[in-house]
């Protein structure tokens, strides 16, 4: 079972996060104990059981019963995924793992940014427009055309007209992803956006 993670905890996931794919943890490394870890960010190791579980689910790491967690092999591209709602977040996480791409998580427009500059292999931006606003949602858009503009990215939305102001202007996305979002959908964008060999973690 994966606990949606509080604030704390969404800190230590992109630290960690950040670490990975930064190389300070390598693929196949044993990452510390969750106990050694809980001290390291000041935060309880149910915390951290919660942060490595979410890390697994990415499929960032693995945990073996006995053994302790080891970071998986990752190369190629990833999908940032962006949404201030823990729901949707969770169920476009799970979509875009299911069809065999290694994902990366947002809660907002800061902690996306925080991944994007420190992160290698990132493909594509899947961001809602409410990042929990609209203004938030068009700042991150613009944000990211500006600093990386050759980044595929796709906005998800139930609303295209919210998107209006963009149309015509060198902030206007390449994708747009509808809501509710359908799997064949989603497969279609990701086979626009990605390389054709998806991601695996052994």
């Amino acid at each position: 079972m994966i606990y949606e993670l509080g604030p704390r905890a969404r800190r230590v996931h992109t630290a960690l996060q950040v670490r990975i794919q930064h190389g300070v943890f390598r693929p196949g490394d044993r990452l510390p104990s969750h106990l050694d870890l809980a001290r390291e960010y000041g935060v309880a190791p149910m915390t951290i059981r919660h942060v490595l579980a979410q890390l697994e689910a990415d499929g960032q790491v693995r945990r073996e019963h006995g053994r302790g967690t080891f970071v998986c092999e990752r190369s190629g591209s990833q999908v940032l995924i962006v949404d201030a709602d823990a729901t949707s977040r969770r169920l476009l996480r799970q979509q875009v793992s299911q069809l065999g791409r290694a994902t990366l998580e947002a809660a907002g427009p800061d902690e996306a940014l925080t991944l994007l500059e420190h992160t290698r292999g990132i493909a594509l931006v899947l961001s809602a427009v409410q990042l929990p606003t609209r203004a938030a949602g068009m700042a991150f858009i613009r944000a990211v055309r500006r600093r990386w503009p050759t980044l595929s990215l796709a906005v998800v939305t139930g609303e295209v007209a919210a998107l209006a102001e963009l149309v015509g202007t060198p902030d206007w996305p390449l994708l747009i992803l509808s809501q509710p979002v359908f799997g064949e959908h989603l497969r279609q964008i990701l086979a626009l956006a990605l390389p054709k060999d998806p991601i695996r973690c052994a």
